[in-house]
């Protein structure tokens, strides 16, 4: 039975699907108006809400009173003597109702008047703001402008300290005669607040190393934007998963405002397994293990295994925050590494010590001492290798959107040297620099610049393992070629790798759906030697997903010079920024 019954609603509603009768708006025409003001008349109209099934007297009703709609839409924009024709006529199957407004003269912002008291009279901020506002002088008079205006005082003072702030005083006076406005605002901020009493409910931490995360201190003056940044430094810091931050604004004390912190753990170890393609280095089989907390002053650990047939790594790094946690690390750590590209062999091991520093203008900075030891093939030639290599690495990098950046650019500096003597083999100086420009173009382009440029000293070349020598081609390199297919030959023809390497890039990505793109490019350059330098090219077009977890790339390249293949296919996911 129950199911005859669910058989008879369906048929039902199919039933009056099918003869149900569509709504018909009716036809209401505003004439003689900007965008601006029409779009504001007719979100107020009342009538244009109306379709042709509504009764003729609530039509007649609306329609008497849309000069009152229509008045107080324009109103808002400044317009206060509007003149209107208006006409409405019944006909089968519907009614038509036709306005056509004479908006009038628009009113200026003659005068504006702000007066700041209490401890913000002389603060910088408010002077500067007070100074943008003073410029609605002389500008047409809108009212969600004045509104604004408002606002943003208020705004400034809550998010400044000033709490207990309040306008005293707030006009805008108008005279209809002459179109002229007056705008008079007197804000009495009070006194300014400073954080109070910092409690913080966590117990995975040593309390003292979680204060040195918390960027606010008893006594600094209060300001939202140190809470935001206070939420976001626990947040990155990786050792809490829900952040609860509450200024206590109801127990103020002696202008003192008790901040109380509620910090949840994010779980101690985690794991994770992963299966990949790679077109520069094949399928990819990838495990990570991370120890989030050490101990309770907040050491962690991580180890990370990849596996490929052209690329596989694995290594350990146990990382030691400093004094100042936020951006002060000391890490030491160990790894190993097997290539097997077209051109060389190598099976490395590495044990190094790592100083890393953020600075306040975004450069991230590390320090390190590495000692390598290499076994290498390259061409006909098979070396082993002991190598004492310190260094230091720069990087910033600065986007206006981490999924799909449009604006912005990535700046890396290396340098790396070692001196010949018991614990290295080879004397050598590098220096290398990556650099990636992106920049918005019309109708919604975006140009993406690339580069790479490195030299090297070395005294004996030959002994120079692989992985300190520079090649080109792949991905991220010079598309069209294989992976670490280019660079300087020896008398048999073999690829042996560059002292020197300079890569550029140029390339056009055109939105054509919401998520959907394509780019066209052409990359040029080699990893040579000085008494050998042959530039390659190649280009091609590319398809650009930007999904969920960031912008997924597909290019189809073929190379303008001599090559193994006649063309690449090269994919990537993440953005280059």
């Amino acid at each position: 039975m129950r199911a005859i019954s669910v058989t008879v609603r369906v048929i039902l509603l199919l039933l009056l699907l099918c003869f149900a009768v569509p709504v018909v708006l009716a036809d209401v025409s505003v004439k003689g108006l900007n965008s601006g003001a029409k779009k504001n008349v007719e979100l107020l109209l009342s009538l244009v809400k109306e379709n042709c099934a509504s009764p003729e007297w609530k039509i007649r009703d609306l329609f008497d009173q849309a000069d009152t709609d229509i008045n107080l839409a324009l109103r808002a924009l400044g317009y206060y003597h509007p003149i209107i024709t208006k006409s409405l006529t019944f006909s089968t199957p519907c009614w038509q109702a036709d306005f056509a407004i004479n908006p009038g003269p628009q009113v200026i912002v003659n005068e504006v008047t702000i007066s700041i008291t209490g401890d913000a009279d002389e603060n910088p901020e408010f002077q500067k703001l007070r100074n943008q506002l003073l410029t609605a002088k002389g500008k047409p008079l809108r009212h969600d402008h004045y509104e604004k205006m408002k606002s943003r005082i208020q705004s400034l003072a809550l998010e400044r300290g000033y709490l207990k702030s309040s306008f005293s005083e707030k006009q805008l006076l108008i005279d209809k005669a002459s179109n002229k406005a007056h705008i008079k605002l007197v804000f009495n901020s009070g006194k300014r607040m400073v954080f109070g009493d910092i409690s913080i409910d966590q117990d995975i931490l040593d309390p003292d190393f979680v204060q040195k995360l918390i960027p606010i201190k008893s006594g600094d003056y209060y300001s939202g934007e140190q809470l935001a940044n206070t939420h976001n430094t626990l947040s990155k810091s990786g050792y809490f998963d829900m952040i609860d931050i509450r200024p206590d604004t109801e127990n103020i004390d002696q202008q003192q405002v008790p901040v109380s912190l509620k910090l949840h753990p994010k779980s101690k170890h985690h794991y994770s397994l992963g299966v990949g393609f790679d077109t520069d280095i094949g399928p990819l089989l990838s495990a990570t293990y991370i120890n989030r907390r050490v101990n309770r002053q907040g050491h962690f650990f991580n180890a990370n295994i990849d596996l490929s047939p052209v690329l596989s790594t694995a290594d350990a790094e146990y990382s030691i925050p400093l004094d100042n946690p936020v951006s002060d690390f000391f890490s030491f750590g160990g790894g190993f590494k097997r290539e097997d590209t077209d051109t060389f062999k190598s099976l490395s091991a590495k044990l190094s010590a790592r100083l890393k520093h953020i600075f306040d203008n975004g450069w991230r900075q590390t320090l390190f001492i590495d000692s390598v030891y290499e076994d290498f093939t390259i061409g006909e030639t098979s070396k082993q290798v002991l190598l004492l290599v310190p260094g230091g690495s720069w990087l910033r990098s600065v986007s206006d959107s981490a999924m799909r950046p449009t604006r912005g650019h990535r700046l890396e500096l290396n340098l790396a040297g070692s001196y010949k003597n018991p614990l290295s083999d080879v004397s050598f100086a590098q220096g290398s620099v990556a650099a990636v420009w992106t920049h918005p173009l019309p109708w919604g382009g975006t140009f993406i610049g690339r580069t790479e440029q490195g030299a090297t000293l070395v005294d004996q070349f030959d002994r120079l393992p692989s992985s300190y020598r520079f090649y080109a081609g792949g991905m991220n390199s010079i598309r069209g070629y294989a992976y670490k297919e280019l660079g300087a030959k020896d008398q048999m023809g073999n690829v042996v790798g560059g002292k020197f390497l300079s890569v550029v890039s140029a390339e056009y990505e055109q939105p054509v759906l919401d998520d959907w793109g394509l780019a066209a490019f052409i990359d040029a350059g080699n990893a040579f030697n000085p008494d050998n330098i042959d530039i390659k090219a190649g280009a091609g077009l590319g398809v650009r997903w930007y999904s969920p977890i960031g912008p997924i790339r597909l290019d189809f390249a073929i190379p303008l010079s001599d090559a193994d293949s006649s063309f690449q296919i090269h994919f990537a996911a993440g953005a280059r920024l």
